[in-house]
């Protein structure tokens, strides 16, 4: 249970750094801010502001002035939250060059990892919080696998799309740093350039740099069931930047 005074203490901590990833994102568009620190303050930033909604939406609201969400909204923002937190703490591990659980080079490995593949593709649209969880095992064994990479950080914004616009800063944050390390592992690789302009888009309200990242996406002649959704964005990016 959380006390009044411990509550608002979160609440206060919650609402600093969700600005201080606003004013992150704006300082790195501009280039006040390099890659690296970009990256660090980031990491710490989102792993945080998780680790407090997930609290805050668990614990008991003791002050009753301020009516509570659902129980069904409660238990499905904590776990968008769970989810992000996980892949943030996932990449954090990644880069500090921590071995996580059944992260292994011995036999079996490809059979597992194509066997853990085909479930989650199978999944994505029809349970997608179960097919996070199997790209993320994926993840645990390979960290550069650019399709688990990218369709992981794409489920996390899929899910986070109805949720408080907190979780949803918090999804974009995960998201496309999921979606930026897979174009850096293999830049090439349409779905990711994909999925990153429509996340900029509808998440993150940037048209022009949703743009620029759709582009690309055509360019490389996506695969035909991603490049109908991609045109149809492209679309509405065009209306929104008057084009």
């Amino acid at each position: 249970m959380i006390n009044p005074d411990e509550q608002a203490s979160l609440e206060e901590e919650r609402k600093f750094l969700l600005e201080s990833l606003r004013d992150l994102e704006r300082e790195f568009a501009v280039g006040d801010l390099d890659a690296e620190d970009y990256r660090v303050l980031k990491n710490g930033y989102v792993h945080r502001a998780a680790q407090i909604i997930k609290i805050l939406d668990a614990g008991v609201d003791a002050r009753e002035a301020r009516p509570r969400a659902s129980i069904k909204r409660r238990v499905g923002s904590v776990a968008v939250v769970v989810l992000i937190a996980s892949a943030v703490g996932w990449f954090v591990a990644q880069q500090s060059g921590q071995r996580l659980p059944g992260q292994t080079l011995s036999g079996g490995v490809l059979d597992s990892t194509a066997s853990m593949l085909s479930q989650a593709r199978s999944l994505n649209f029809s349970e997608p919080k179960t097919a996070i969880d199997l790209y993320s095992k994926v993840l645990a064994l390979n960290p550069d696998h650019v399709e688990a990479l990218t369709y992981r950080s794409w489920l996390i914004a899929l899910v986070a799309r109805d949720a408080p616009e907190d979780i949803k800063l918090l999804a974009l944050a995960a998201a496309t740093q999921g979606l930026d390390h897979a174009i850096e592992v293999e830049p090439d690789y349409a779905d990711a350039h994909c999925f990153l302009g429509i996340v900029r888009f509808r998440l993150a309200g940037d048209a022009a740099g949703a743009k620029e990242q759709l582009d690309i996406c055509a360019a490389m002649n996506p695969p035909a069931e991603v490049k109908g959704f991609v045109d149809s964005i492209r679309a509405e990016v065009a209306t929104a930047l008057n084009q």
